[in-house]
């Protein structure tokens, strides 16, 4: 474990003491308390006989919006990645077809899960590192939060950090658009009275208000209400779609050629995108060096959404999946598929915010506002969510926009930085001696071809995900754009 693990701990619980004052006055210069991770949005003072005076109603409070567990890190993970691509899922399938699409989707899962396993390792490494080098300013600062391309910068170069932060910024800012895209097509499939720019507008206006929830560590009764809502969705679509079908003169013709494979490729590939993200939420955790088990067991958790509900829909709807890039539109109007509907804009909702958070880290350290009281910056990040709301409804391609976003940033994020970062810091077999977050034993007596696996594994996804997986995705996005033009009214409607 990290050296700073213990200390980060011991800040939590005085913390978690206090009733929160969230437009109190600013902290103390000199350290990072704006991050909307860690839980610096409060005075910092009053420990103790303030802690123990707090009344009843504000410890319910804070026991329903605030924790640092195992099982909040786990509640998180699973929101992150499981949201909307469950609507996108059937019409992925009947872009590579079942075969493919199940081994795909086992595949990008298994990688996934080990290369957050690096990414968690690399977190404790670089938490480890950071606290014997005292000439660091951040060494000694309990509220400093690590961010993805603090990890990349730090333990393999500034330009790595550079890169990592690129495409971490263009990830979350895509995410966080997708989810007011995923909502107006929801909204009007639930209510056609208005088009679907109409409605992308309103549930941007809605979601602009998370910019007043200070931090990640305020999201527990949220992520309870996004990953209820994602379960009955997805198995409200499984048990519907295998009550249904298969439809008559169901028709599986997929992959119908070589774009739409690789295009569904990475729209597979998209369903595991966290990885942006979730460094920071594991970084705000009690324990952040134990992430990497909440996140394993997420991912089962996850799984159990994703296949049956994309298998399902393809055998029974087949080749109509694909004109249907939001599931909900396969099934007919009913009571349960509206509530489906409203939960999974609770969903989307949720997600907003959990992708859009350390955006609003970024915004606030770039505008020198961060060390400011809350209030300051709540109204600063208004703006940022005014410019995501303008850009969903200027490229409403629902579906389109997912692989792009899939070949261009889940690639490096979730897939290829991890490993080539650890290849770049453990090149030897020396090198794991000290390790803050020690190897298996399989996996130390095995290591140089472990970092082997790493560069094939890279090579191919580099080729196919980025390049032939991008080039799919550019040419079906431009081709949208050529015929519905920019801010279009009702995309697919």
């Amino acid at each position: 474990m990290a050296q700073s693990s213990v200390p980060y701990r011991e800040y939590r619980g005085t913390i978690d003491d206090v009733a929160p004052d969230e437009f109190g006055p600013p902290p103390t210069a000199g350290t990072a308390i704006g991050s909307p991770y860690g839980d610096g949005d409060g005075d910092g003072g009053g420990v103790g006989k303030q802690g123990a005076a707090k009344s009843l109603p504000k410890r319910i409070f804070a026991f329903l919006t605030r924790g640092g567990t195992g099982f909040d890190a786990f509640l998180l993970a699973a929101s992150q990645e499981v949201g909307q691509v469950i609507l996108t899922l059937p019409w992925v399938f009947s872009l590579v077809g079942m075969k493919s699409g199940i081994l795909l989707q086992v595949v990008f899962a298994t990688t996934a899960l080990y290369t957050n396993y690096l990414l968690v390792n690399l977190h404790t490494e670089f938490r480890k590192r950071l606290a014997e080098d005292r000439s660091d300013p951040r060494s000694g600062d309990p509220h400093y939060v690590v961010s993805y391309h603090d990890i990349m910068g730090g333990l393999v170069g500034p330009f790595c950090g550079r890169f990592a932060f690129g495409v971490v910024f263009l990830s979350l800012f895509g995410l966080s658009t997708v989810q007011i895209i995923a909502t107006g097509s929801n909204m009007y499939l639930l209510d056609g009275s208005l088009p679907k720019r109409t409605w992308s507008l309103i549930a941007g206006g809605v979601f602009s208000l998370l910019a007043f929830v200070p931090n990640f560590r305020h999201y527990r009764l949220l992520v309870v209400l996004a990953n209820t809502a994602t379960t009955y969705t997805s198995w409200y679509m499984t048990i519907t779609s295998l009550k249904e079908g298969p439809v008559e003169d169901v028709v599986y013709d997929a992959p119908r050629d070589a774009s739409d494979w690789f295009r569904g490729m990475v729209g597979l590939l998209f369903c595991f995108g966290g990885h942006a993200s979730n460094i920071e939420v594991a970084d705000v955790m009690d324990d952040h060096s134990t992430y990497d088990r909440a996140y394993f067991y997420s991912f089962l958790y996850v799984f159990t959404l994703t296949m049956p509900n994309a298998v399902s829909a393809y055998y029974s709807y087949g080749s109509i999946a694909r004109l249907n890039q939001n599931a909900f539109g396969l099934y007919e109007q009913s009571t349960a598929r509206d509530f489906g509907i409203i939960m999974m804009n609770i969903n989307n909702l949720v997600a907003f915010g959990l992708f859009l958070g350390p955006l609003f880290h970024i915004w606030e350290r770039f505008l020198h506002i961060h060390q400011k009281p809350f209030w300051i910056r709540a109204l600063a990040r208004l703006p940022l969510c005014g410019v995501i709301v303008l850009f969903a409804i200027a490229f409403p391609f629902y579906g389109a926009i997912n692989t792009v976003l899939g070949a261009f940033t889940t690639s490096f994020a979730t897939y290829i930085l991890p490993m080539v970062a650890f290849n770049s810091v453990f090149r030897t077999s020396d090198d794991l001696v000290g390790m803050a977050k020690p190897l298996p034993g399989f996996a130390r007596s095995n290591f140089a071809l472990l970092r082997k696996a790493n560069y094939v594994a890279i090579g191919l996804l580099t080729v196919c995900g980025v390049g032939l997986g991008g080039w799919s995705s550019v040419t079906n996005f431009v081709a949208q754009i050529h015929k519905f033009e920019y801010f279009a009214e009702c995309y697919g409607c």
